[in-house]
Formats: structure tokens, C-alpha cells, sequence
């Protein structure tokens, strides 16, 4: 009689472990998912920031594995810049070149491009400035915002970062 009874004990407790373990299945599993799709963006937001970085870093890539083309062929060309408040016009006066990284996987396929999109990319130069003031494109921090504005378009007009720069050189702002 004993057996028997500890048998039907045994069961009632596997029935109870088999329930509690349904009901913590049905309320865990959806915001564990929910746990496992916040830690995947977070991973893919934290590759995308990794992978950024080497875009705005031609420091890093060896002289020799760069390659320098001129937008304004190799003269200085000017630029309107936006026009200040009282209406006065400004303009900068610069020679503007792209850094190429002979390194990357896309090089040999689309530095060839460049030659027949020269008015794009001037097109570019020339819509960037633009947008900024006589002010802003004198300072340092505007340089630079300029210059990875550029940049950025230049990149998605080739679907491609293997151009890693661009260069202001000869810059006179009036």
C-alpha cells in the first residue's frame, strides 16, 4: 500500500512540475525575445559605429596604399558659399582632391569610375559649400564638417568607402 501511494505522489508531483514549467515557458519566452532582439540591435548599432570609424581615419592606411585624385584638376577653383544675413556674398578659393585606399577590395573596380564622373563630383564640392557660411567653413570644426560631408556623398554616389578623404588645399575665404 505504501508503493502504491508514494506512486501516486510521484505522479501528482511530475503533473505539478510539468504545469509550473508550462506556465513559466509562456511567461518567459516572449521577453526573453524581446531581451534577444534588443541585444541584437545594440550589437549590429555597435558594428555599424566599428565600421564607421575607418572611414574617417586615412591616417591609418599607409602612404604607399593611398592614392590622391584631383576634383578641380590640380587648379584652384571657386566656390560659393551661403550668403550671410546683410546678403553679402562669400566665396572660398581651393583646389579639392579625394584620398583613394589602393588596399580596399572595391579599388581596382571603381577608381576607374572616377574619371568619368568628374562633374558629379564637382557637383558635389560645389552643392556642400553651399550650405555653409563664410563663418563656419573658416573654422576648424566647419572644415571638417565640410569635409566629411563630402566625403559621405562621395562614398554613397560609389556604394563604396574606399575613398577615404577628401582634401581642401590652397583654401583663400573672401
Amino acid at each position: 500500500m505504501k508503493k502504491n501511494l508514494m506512486t501516486v505522489l510521484i505522479m501528482a508531483l511530475v503533473v505539478v512540475n510539468v504545469a509550473l514549467s508550462a506556465i513559466i515557458m509562456i511567461t518567459l519566452v516572449p521577453a526573453t525575445k524581446q531581451a534577444n532582439k534588443l541585444i541584437t540591435d545594440v550589437c549590429t548599432a555597435i558594428d555599424l559605429e566599428l565600421e564607421s570609424g575607418k572611414v574617417f581615419n586615412p591616417n591609418a592606411i599607409p602612404v604607399e596604399e593611398t592614392d590622391v585624385v584631383s576634383l578641380t584638376n590640380n587648379e584652384t577653383m571657386t566656390f560659393n558659399l551661403l550668403d550671410d544675413p546683410q546678403g553679402k556674398s562669400h566665396y572660398v578659393v581651393a583646389k579639392v582632391s579625394i584620398t583613394l585606399n589602393k588596399a580596399d577590395s572595391d579599388y581596382e573596380e571603381k577608381a576607374p569610375l572616377i574619371a568619368g564622373r568628374e562633374e558629379l563630383l564637382q557637383e558635389i564640392v560645389t552643392n556642400t559649400f553651399l550650405k555653409y557660411s563664410y563663418n563656419e567653413v573658416r573654422t576648424t570644426d566647419g572644415q571638417e564638417k565640410v569635409r566629411n560631408e563630402m566625403l559621405e556623398q562621395i562614398q554613397e554616389l560609389f556604394d563604396s568607402d574606399f575613398i577615404v578623404a577628401v582634401n581642401i588645399s590652397n583654401a583663400n575665404y573672401q
